[in-house]
């Protein structure tokens, strides 16, 4: 079977044929066994409509989802879910629909159906998960006082897109939305009525209802028109009574528990959970908002996850979109990033993404000077230009960046593009000092079941895959045992001298020499291996250790070998900041730490440090999802889109079994002046 359609941008849509289950092809030319398919109701489904029928092919009418995006189609096309009808489409009151059906039956409700509803509906309210995804968590603070200064009672007028197909087919029109603004100020003559304009008008795509200047002449002070791009739950939480015509918000108003009144009849009215302007006689039952949801949500909606392009299941697409909200993130419209060398310029802003209007990139003594518009932030990279940081002005939010933790394939000395870096306002992982967002994060944070399970998934996938930070070095089972006998092996791994991780992180021990010198003291009878850091053995970075030090207190200096390998086939690794230390914990290796890294203080390793600050004693799956699921940011290359961890890691396993990640490639100077000239140009035009 395959899925034949007369719309170009349907065929072209990768996501359709794993919802579909089918391939999908351009143009009206189908077989027995084939079924047409075509965008809701649009006025262009007309011919494959008539197709279908003079064929006798069955005819599906596709729509978004009700959980639709990662973010806005307008910002980023990805999308996490959609509907398929095969008898009409759930907006469509006229006729009946396969969710409508659905609802008027009761042989498909279970209790861990109704059990899955009630779970995701507190998820989706907790963290504000909605169709559209790209608006900011909180109101905006002019809002907030807004809406704080009016002691009243408050009540959600919500505009829809002219021309809205859900409109027309919910049994409403045009005209209802001036009527439904009049009823609203009539009946609740002591409420604020708050006008929510739609995103799709904010975004610039498409025309609303209420038009901006008569709002602004109405002679009244109770109509606030909302035109600012906010989270609809989070002014859901705001209101006492919803009104609607057709709009999603409705039921999100159902969600959080609020009086809606609906003037159309959209999909969740008349089934006893609404105040309905109108009837629909082919819905005759009532059913709890659990149901609805379970209905339209879980059996109805079809999710694909947006970075691998898999299947999955609604509570999957709460796991991405849930961990995207779980920390702050850099919102505004213009990125200020100071200091940044040439080469960074070439991928620092794909990590801000596309919500992000221009990145401007500019010298950290220029910072105090420089002529700030609204919307702006300011990025640097770690901890340097401090001095720089300060002289920002306090309304202008500063974030500091850093290599993540699944970073690339190949050294940061060799201009390796990286897969992953860290995002931090208020703070950095490294820095020991002071909280970062990570750290505030694990300190507060109750990591439920799916959160700990998620860890423990990716921490498998890590191992199975054998990935790690710079994915380097010659693979190769390592036999330490027979040489050490009976003795514990210790791993000790070198690091960069000066490297901002021990200058924040480490302030009794911060050299390999030091290091060295304190394990074998500490365990005069081990096995010691020392493995220098890459960079440092590449001569472009400091940390080489004197010759009489190695002698003295390493048994082993390994220089080539594949750090996975070299963790395998030790017993316990020593490190004073090393990432090399929660890349033990993943392998369930016992570490010793002499500094603060980001991985000690949680109960997790053996540390001869203290932080006071850190008082939450956590599992190692939790502290694996939280670094890598809520602190990382990701993006894959070529293309720059964002990712996944997941998905990064199954890429590095492809290329691993594909050679990808051999140094027998043009790792040397060909290709690293190659890689140069890319990066310089591309970051020339930025």
């Amino acid at each position: 079977m395959k899925a034949v359609t007369a719309s170009r941008g349907i065929a072209r849509d990768k996501a359709l044929p794993v919802l579909l289950g089918c391939p999908v092809s351009h143009g009206l030319s189908a077989r027995t066994g084939d079924v047409v398919v075509g965008w809701g109701e649009k006025e262009n489904t007309e011919k494959a409509r008539a197709y279908a029928q003079k064929n006798r092919l069955d005819y599906w009418r596709l729509e978004d989802g009700f959980i639709g995006y990662l973010s806005h189609p307008s910002i980023d096309d990805r999308r996490l879910s959609l509907v398929v009808d095969k008898s009409g489409i759930y907006y469509d009151a006229h006729g009946s629909s396969d969710l409508e059906k659905l609802l008027n039956q009761d042989d498909w409700i279970t209790e861990d159906l109704t059990a899955r509803a009630r779970c995701a509906i507190n998820r989706m309210l907790k963290w504000r998960i909605s169709k559209y995804n790209h608006a900011y968590f909180d109101l905006s603070a002019e809002l907030k006082d807004q809406l704080q200064a009016f002691k009243g009672p408050k009540v959600l007028v919500v505009d829809q897109t002219f021309g809205d197909k859900s409109i027309g087919h919910g049994m409403a029109s045009d005209g209802m939305f001036k009527e439904m603004l009049e009823a609203a100020l009539e009946e609740n003559p002591t409420a604020l009525v708050i006008v929510k304009v739609h995103p799709d008008v904010l975004a610039g795509t498409k025309q609303g209802h209420f038009d901006l200047r008569e709002m602004a002449t109405r002679d009244t002070d109770r109509v606030l028109f909302v035109a600012e791009n906010c989270n609809p739950h989070a002014l859901m939480a705001k209101v006492d009574h919803v009104y609607v015509v057709t709009s999603q918000l409705g039921f999100e108003g159902l969600m959080a528990g609020k009086k809606v009144t609906c003037y159309g009849v959209p999909f969740y009215a008349g089934w006893g959970l609404t105040h309905d302007r109108q009837l629909c006689e082919n819905r005759a039952t009532n059913r709890t908002l659990e149901e609805l949801f379970a209905a339209a949500f879980i059996l109805y909606s079809r999710y694909v996850d947006p970075f691998t392009g898999e299947r999955i299941e609604l509570e999957r697409v709460l796991d991405i979109l849930v961990a995207e909200k779980q920390m702050p993130r850099p919102t505004g419209k213009r990125v200020i990033a100071a200091g940044f060398s040439l080469w960074k310029r070439g991928f620092i802003p794909e990590f801000f993404g596309p919500s992000f209007e221009k990145t401007i990139f500019t010298t950290p003594c220029s910072l105090e000077e420089f002529e700030y518009q609204d919307g702006d932030i300011v990025a640097l990279w770690g901890r340097s230009n401090d001095e720089a940081a300060a002289k920002v002005p306090q309304n202008v939010p500063v974030w500091r960046m850093e290599d993540g933790f699944i970073r690339s394939v190949g050294l940061g000395a060799e201009l390796r593009r990286p897969s992953s870096l860290v995002m931090d306002h208020a703070g950095i992982y490294y820095d020991s000092t002071c909280a970062s967002d990570l750290e505030s994060f694990l300190n507060t944070h109750t990591f439920d079941a799916d959160e700990e399970r998620r860890g423990g998934a990716l921490r498998t996938a890590i191992l199975e895959a054998r990935v790690s930070k710079y994915n380097v070095g010659t693979q190769g089972s390592l036999d330490f045992r027979t040489r050490a006998g009976d003795k514990q092996v210790i791993l000790v791994p070198g690091q960069v001298e000066g490297d901002a991780s021990l200058q924040f992180g480490s302030p009794n021990v911060f050299k390999n020499a030091d290091l060295l010198k304190t394990v074998r003291e500490a365990n005069p009878d081990a096995y010691i291996i020392f493995k220098p850091h890459p960079d440092v053995l590449t001569g472009n970075r400091e940390g080489a250790v004197p010759t009489d030090v190695l002698d003295a207190c390493a048994n082993e200096t390994v220089i080539d070998a594949d750090i996975i390998d070299c963790l395998d086939a030790v017993d316990a690794v020593h490190t004073m900041t090393s990432l090399t230390g929660f890349e033990a914990l993943l392998r369930g290796k016992p570490v010793t730490t002499y500094g603060l890294p980001f991985y000690a203080g949680w109960g997790l390793t053996h540390d001869q440090m203290a932080c006071e600050r850190r008082t939450a004693k956590l599992p190692l799956d939790a502290l694996v999802y939280a670094v890598l699921c809520v602190y990382g940011r990701y993006v894959g290359w070529p293309g720059g889109k964002s990712t996944s961890p997941e998905q990064l890691v199954e890429a590095m396993s492809q290329a691993n079994r594909t050679g990808g990640l051999s140094k027998s490639g043009p790792i040397g100077a060909i290709g690293r002046w190659g890689r140069k000239a890319r990066y310089l140009a591309e970051a020339l035009t930025r």
